[in-house]
């Protein structure tokens, strides 16, 4: 039985779907992303550190802020600049609503429908009003956050390396926190939906790989984890986490010790749980959730859990800079005396970073030489990193379709590929 889906609807991106069975067993399953390659890694060489975020934030219009920042990290790595606790605050307020907007898109409107059989999401949205409402208010307030302190919602503008070109208006952040208990109120609405939810059983033992931070529930920085138990340091990434070429692909596949492996918001939940903000971690406790889930469809009710984390810690994060006020600070180039943006070290250079996109890792890793110019380039996104998993979910999930009709077994695998929460356009990089 051959099995063959063109157009896999409700992902960032196109993506297609080539399966077979052959006397019960799985002979294939393929992702086939469909979109062209974008060269975003060799379009940056040549070119002053300074113009890589601005570039490498329009690999993504859902997750623009985090390229910007994990490329912004990596460079301050490269030229050894330090920058101010308020700057990481903001920063991290930026991320985080990054997180929260995406994940609200992705939960309501892309991936929830397929649980309850609904194809029209404005049917959905007429079904269930209430939990549509709140991730409504969820994604303008997190999309409000990023505009006021990034500059705008896609491709921020206000960040550079080093800190802030302009700094928020303080009386905009004390608006969001005032409107704080409510978007807490909406994140638990969305969790209320979500855990009612009857999830497909579909256990797999599964490699789960996140950031890791001893201090918080990271998404910012740190090295990686996985759920077995290893660390990863940042710096032999690029040798541990191996990229492969599919023939006729645009999108790279990633191993990890020569397996697939998954990231995300559900690897996060599985390594890092005891970590999340208060109201998140009661309701873990409340579920009675037993860690590490190896079912891939709970990447959903990662996703609503993460939703009331980051509201939490967007209030905290603003909380504390409002205490102490936004203070201004001296510009990149007056603080380093740089002439014409060159490699303050005045030798070759080379810096990486980690930071947790919406849908998982995302490494970023450049070679500065001594005029400020790039010479090498490596990015690895999330998507890429779980796409072998995905295939490898799909060839347990697809023997178990076998008794349903045709378009039921195609339901089935768009649900499971939905619940990935893929962006194409981030693996074509």
């Amino acid at each position: 039985m051959k099995i063959k889906i063109d157009h896999i609807a409700k992902t960032e991106g196109h993506l297609d779907f080539e399966g077979a069975l052959l006397k019960g067993n799985v002979a294939q399953a393929k992702i086939i992303t469909t979109e062209g390659i974008r060269l975003m890694e060799g379009i940056v060489l040549g070119r002053n550190y300074m113009d890589v975020p601005i570039i490498t934030a329009r690999i993504c219009g859902i997750c623009p802020v985090v390229h910007a920042l994990t490329a912004i990290n990596a460079i301050e790595d490269a030229l050894g600049i330090k920058v101010s606790a308020q700057t990481t605050k903001l920063r991290k307020i930026m991320e985080l609503a990054q997180v929260l907007h995406s994940h609200t898109l992705h939960l309501y409107f892309l991936s929830l429908p397929d649980f309850f059989g609904i194809v029209n999401d404005l049917d959905f949205l007429k079904k269930y009003p209430k939990a549509g409402k709140a991730a409504l208010n969820l994604r303008e307030w997190s999309t409000n956050v990023i505009k006021v302190v990034g500059g705008r919602v896609i491709h921020p503008t206000t960040c550079e390396v080093g800190g802030f070109k302009t700094l928020p208006n303080e009386k905009k952040l004390e608006d969001f926190y005032f409107n704080w208990e409510k978007a807490v109120i909406d994140a638990m609405e969305l969790i209320l939906f979500t855990v009612n939810i009857k999830y497909p059983n579909l256990l797999r033992k599964t490699e789960f790989i996140s950031l890791d931070n001893k201090k918080e529930y990271a998404i910012y920085q740190g090295n990686l984890i996985t759920s077995s138990g290893d660390k990863i340091n940042i710096k032999k990434i690029s040798k541990i986490i191996e990229e492969h070429q599919l023939p006729g692909l645009a999108a790279k596949r990633a191993k990890y010790q020569g397996k697939a492996f998954m990231v995300g918001a559900l690897a996060r939940l599985n390594n890092n749980h005891e970590k999340l903000a208060p109201q998140a971690k009661k309701v873990v406790a409340d579920l009675n959730l037993e860690f590490p889930i190896s079912n891939s469809y709970f990447n959903v009710l990662a996703q609503a859990i993460e939703v009331l984390h980051c509201t939490e810690e967007i209030g905290r994060l603003i909380s504390e800079i409002l205490k102490t006020g936004i203070k201004e600070e001296k510009s990149l180039a007056k603080r380093l005396k740089l002439i014409a943006f060159a490699n303050p070290k005045n030798k070759t250079t080379s810096g990486s970073a980690l930071m947790e996109a919406p849908r998982g890792v995302l490494y970023h890793n450049y070679k500065i030489d001594r005029d400020g110019k790039i010479v090498f380039s490596q990015i690895i996104t999330p998507t890429v990193m779980f796409l072998s998993n995905i295939e490898e979910d799909l060839k347990k999930l697809i023997p178990q379709t076998v008794k349903l009709s045709k378009s039921q077994r195609e339901q089935k695998i768009k649900s499971l590929i939905r619940a990935y929460d893929p962006c194409i356009s981030c693996a074509t990089h």
